[in-house]
């Protein structure tokens, strides 16, 4: 068969193995026994779960799936790198019969299929490894909920998100993938919308919700878009099937007939819309921030190394076909470069902590998809693995100052937790140097290798002659990278520098609200009357931080550029090389051009730190913040603006959320009193007419025949007065009749 011959053509030939499964499925048995646990204490009216077994069974079933990953990585090392393939099918979920493949037909079933390879292997020990931590981060985050019985609840979600999120990298065909697609969204809606008592908890987790609905509609469309051109969904299958499918000249689907490239084209920006969804990109990245509604693990978990990478995920597993769709490669490399800049310039002017981190995971995606878009898939996805190190650090850290300040968010109420939260402290440090890129953090060997790359598509090797958006790409992700900078060593320095302002130590009256002014204004927050001073949180809680913080300073040296190769490490692209599409040989590193060496040097020397040393100015010299003060002054409607994320989500409530409103309004409308009026007004008639035909039936119908029977049974009285039954009066009768005819004769 041809889908046989396919799949042998795969570029790896996996080995099997029967326990891969407890991979995923360990976290969903957490999730199943803390659920039903704390469902069984609630209804026999016990007090609430013990705490200490959720913690058991929620840690236990994700510290387990991250030690059979890191046991399966270590098969993947022992073997060739052709060979970097371990698979499971548990079962035959759907068999679809015959199906069309090709030009032939073949059977073709879907499996319940795992496959632990050299992409979804990475992204295992991520999500497990990453997933431990902020589930151990959470033990001491939501003590709180111990108390109210909730926190089994919220530990059986984050199991649950977990499984979901393992499903969908190492599901071994679309069906799987978009199995856990669809997993994640739900799950993202229960805990976004944890505090569900909260009205804006509640919206936020609709608002989720909703939007990636809609993302992931275009996703379904390219999915069954796929399997109309394939005959399959089995991802190695389709890899070993592309290179015949692109030989064609053209292909007819559904009626239309085009070439392989421009299906292709097609089925990349479908599949794409459904990555904006998921990863937050222009237009579809407004439900990120609103999701700080939820409790700060589910952030971390959410925004750094789960849900928003799976739109990455999905591209680079899916390479093949960008491979083939320049068109499709185009429109990520715009938007991402787009969202990049767009997210980078709203994290300016945001005051919550956690809003700041939010519009930062926009923009850090956005980076990652302009990787994708220059065709760097190495590059963009390794900036997930460091994005996932620094930023989880940067949110369980703001998680840590938030619980430490007595659930404070806003930056100007903060200040002065540098020699209070010393270990939070050090390692949101490393973390935001992580994040602006400063040689030899983490962020300098992914968001950089992006700008490189994206720059190289343009500059083509000195000759100037490439993509002119790859030029366009690469100027608004500089400009990002800069704002990156800036709004993180803002957030620093507020939040950690000078003295703190939530216990009536402020001697510039930066906590001091004023009635007068009715905008938000960086001289004029709003006060929360905390009396207290914040201290160092549990070790439960900074020790993941700081982990992650390590992690995001040396991971970057797991991917040495080749023009670095002389630094030592190792080379993510060549880790990754055979699963990408026409993936050549790999190659000693060449020499670098100056221009590359100069890049670098501007990036981390000149760029990044005078980002950093610009906003030390601007916030840190200066503790009045005389400097914003003065510039939100000769500026007001550009922070109003900014301030205001550009009144995105207004225009959207304007054009699309209102009128969708007003249409459902019509509609419910139209159907009450006109579907529903019809079908009420049918019924209506049917029962006036029965109570009319039961009138003409009881007093007309019912009333002749009744008239008839009275009528019969009055003459059948009269007869039976003369029937009497007795001879006398038959004899008297006969008498009389007698005398009338004697009478009668004598007459005559």
């Amino acid at each position: 068969m041809l889908m046989e011959h396919a799949a042998s053509a795969a570029l790896s030939t996996p080995v099997h193995t029967s326990v891969l499964w407890l991979i995923p499925f360990l976290p969903l048995f957490g999730a199943l026994l803390n659920g039903a646990y704390g469902l069984f204490c609630k209804s026999t009216g016990r007090k609430a779960p013990d705490t200490k077994l959720v913690d058991l069974i929620a840690l236990g079933s994700v510290g387990v799936a991250f030690i059979l990953s890191v046991y399966y990585f270590g098969v993947l090392l022992s073997q060739t790198p052709a060979n970097r393939s371990i698979a499971q099918s548990v079962w035959t979920w759907i068999d679809l019969g015959g199906a069309r493949v090709l030009d032939g037909v073949a059977r073709n079933t879907v499996d319940w299929a795992y496959k632990f390879d050299v992409l979804s292997g990475a992204m295992a020990l991520l999500v497990t490894g990453v997933g431990f931590l902020i589930h151990l981060f959470s033990t001491g985050y939501m003590a709180e909920e111990r108390m109210d019985g909730r926190y089994y609840r919220f530990m059986a979600y984050m199991n649950l998100f977990v499984f979901s999120m393992l499903n969908l990298v190492l599901g071994a065909n679309i069906l799987m993938m978009f199995l856990g697609w669809e997993g994640v969204g739900l799950c993202s809606y229960l805990l976004i919308g944890f505090y569900f008592d909260k009205e804006f908890a509640a919206i936020a987790g609709k608002k989720a919700f909703i939007t990636n609905r809609i993302g992931d509609f275009g996703f379904m469309l390219g999915f069954f878009l796929l399997f109309q051109i394939f005959g399959s969904v089995d991802f190695d299958t389709l890899m070993g099937m592309t290179r015949t499918i692109m030989a064609r000249p053209e292909l007819t689907i559904f009626g239309l007939t085009h070439s392989p490239t421009w299906w292709f084209n097609l089925a990349g920006i479908l599949l794409f819309v459904g990555a904006c969804g998921k990863s937050a990109q222009i237009p579809l990245y407004v439900w990120l921030p609103d999701a700080m509604a939820g409790p700060t693990p589910v952030s971390a978990l959410i925004h750094a190394a789960t849900m928003v990478t799976s739109g990455l995920y999905m591209i680079c597993r899916m390479n093949f076909v960008y491979a083939n769709a320049p068109a499709a490669l185009s429109v990520v490399l715009f938007v991402g470069a787009l969202t990049a800049l767009v997210a980078a310039s709203m994290g300016l002017a945001q005051y919550d902590i956690k809003k700041v981190l939010a519009y930062s995971t926009v923009s850090q995606l956005g980076f990652m998809f302009m990787g994708m878009g220059a065709g760097a898939y190495s590059a963009g996805m390794f900036h997930v693995f460091t994005h996932a190190f620094f930023k989880a650090a940067l949110f369980l850290g703001s998680g840590s100052v938030i619980m430490a300040c007595h659930h404070e968010q806003d930056m100007r109420n903060l200040g002065g937790l540098k020699s209070k939260m010393p270990w939070t402290y050090a390692s949101m440090l490393i973390a935001t140097i992580a994040i602006a890129g400063i040689f030899p953090f983490s962020g300098f060997f992914s968001k950089d290798e992006i700008l490189w790359k994206v720059f190289d598509g343009w500059y083509r090797h000195g000759q100037c002659n490439g993509s002119v958006l790859n030029l366009v790409a690469w100027i608004m992700g500089m400009t990002g990278a800069f704002m990156t900078a800036f709004y993180m060593v803002r957030l620093m320095v507020m939040t950690f520098g000078g003295e703190y302002r939530g216990a009536g130590h402020d001697p510039h009256g930066l906590a001091v609200a004023s009635e007068a002014h009715g905008h938000d204004d960086p001289a004029h927050p709003p006060v929360h009357g905390h009396t207290h001073d914040p201290k160092e949180v549990v070790w439960n809680m900074w020790v993941p931080v700081f982990i992650l913080a390590l992690l995001a300073l040396v991971g970057g040296f797991l991917n040495i550029p080749h023009s670095l190769h002389w630094i030592g490490g190792a080379h993510f692209d060549q880790w990754l090389g055979p699963l990408l599409y026409q993936a050549g040989p790999a190659h000693a590193p060449q020499p670098a051009p100056a221009i590359e060496y100069g890049l670098m040097v501007w990036a981390t020397l000149v760029w990044a730190p005078g980002a950093m040393l610009l906003a030390y100015l601007f916030y840190g010299l200066d503790p009045s913040w005389a400097r914003p003060r003065a510039f939100v002054k000769r500026f007001p409607g550009l922070f109003r603006w900014v301030h205001n994320k550009y009144f995105v989500d207004e225009f959207y409530e304007m054009a699309f959320i209102g009128p969708c409103k007003q249409l459902g309004a019509q509609l419910w409308a139209f159907d009450t009193w006109v579907v529903d009026g019809m079908v009420n007004g049918a019924a209506r008639f049917t029962l006036l007419w029965a109570r009319i035909s039961y009138w003409f039936d009881a007093k007309i119908v019912d009333g002749l025949v009744n008239l008839v029977a009275w009528l019969l049974q009055q003459l059948s009285g009269g007869f039976r007065k003369v029937q009497t039954g007795r001879v006398q009066n038959y004899a008297f009768v006969m008498f009389l009749g007698f005398l009338m005819f004697a009478f009668w004769k004598f007459l005559a």
